[in-house]
């Protein structure tokens, strides 16, 4: 289950994997926009990666192309923090009727955890009472900076642009269904979830460089076999953040496509591809799927 972390990064982060033989021919090859067109309608559909570093930039010209050419930008949620958004994730990172790390973890597990933080120079006592997957995502995120993540991603940097060209912007979730469906990740299953995040941290570096390139070129083999173990190893958790989303943002998307304004749909790389992907589903419906 090495491909666990960096494939949640890519979900996650503002916080799809198939069998080639699903896959649409023109996915094979170039960037990681696509045209979808139905009935003489368009839109532009991008594979977002939420963390990027300075280096990433500029990005493929595929997205300006997409952005340019639209009248509208869709964005999964919002991702401009507001007072309300803080509040309202600080009312939902703490484990409940006061319990702790300690508590809830095996000694075991607590202690590779305290070791983890400890190489960041980060007392486990200061998380104590935070929820696993929050403090999964903290050393995510203390990783990603030694790393030289530290530039806004896809989705924000479209955002600020559209606000700077008084594009208008739609969004397909809002940022507490984001924020619920992250802190519930582990629940039931602590010890496991925090082993196999620690297990997987000494890997971040080549897996994101590994989906970096893909994202860029359009490539998705790296994505697919991510996918295809979360499947597998994490059902509830692929359950939950690919294909019940995937499935509640099918119709807008559609509606989109129907309603004859040019948008350009930006969401999480995985969520494009796998039997469960944006791209196949579109396909079924009787769309035209073209790499941009």
């Amino acid at each position: 289950m090495k491909r666990f972390i960096s494939l949640l990064t890519v979900l996650l982060l503002s916080v799809g994997l198939f069998f080639c033989t699903a896959l649409p021919a023109s996915v094979q090859s170039g960037s990681s926009v696509w045209k979808i067109s139905r009935d003489g309608n368009t839109l532009f559909l991008g594979g977002s990666i939420h963390i990027l570093r300075n280096e990433d930039f500029p990005l493929p010209k595929e997205f300006d192309r997409a952005f340019s050419q639209s009248a509208l930008l869709v964005l999964e949620a919002d991702t401009e923090q507001t007072a309300e958004i803080v509040q309202y994730l600080m009312s939902q990172m703490y484990l409940p009727n006061g319990q702790t790390l300690r508590s809830i973890l095996d000694l075991e597990t607590y202690n590779l955890l305290r070791a983890a933080f400890a190489e960041y120079r980060v007392p486990i006592e200061a998380v104590h009472n935070f929820k696993p997957s929050l403090v999964v995502t903290m050393l995510q995120m203390l990783q990603f900076q030694k790393l030289g993540f530290v530039q806004q991603g896809v989705d924000a940097y479209y955002l600020d642009k559209a606000h700077t060209e008084n594009k208008p912007v739609a969004f397909l979730e809002t940022v507490e269904m984001q924020i619920n469906l992250f802190v519930s990740m582990g629940e039931g299953y602590e010890n496991d979830y925090v082993r196999s995040s620690l297990n997987e941290l000494s890997n971040t570096e080549n897996d994101l460089e590994i989906k970096l390139t893909e994202w860029k070129t359009g490539k998705i083999s790296s994505i697919e076999a991510s996918l295809t173990e979360m499947r597998e190893y994490w059902p509830a958790i692929y359950k939950a953040m690919v294909t019940d989303r995937n499935a509640a943002w099918m119709p807008q998307i559609e509606e989109y496509l129907t309603e004859g304004q040019v948008a350009f749909v930006i969401v999480g790389l995985a969520h494009l591809h796998g039997p469960d992907g944006l791209l196949i589903q579109l396909e079924n419906s009787g769309c035209i799927v073209e790499k941009l």
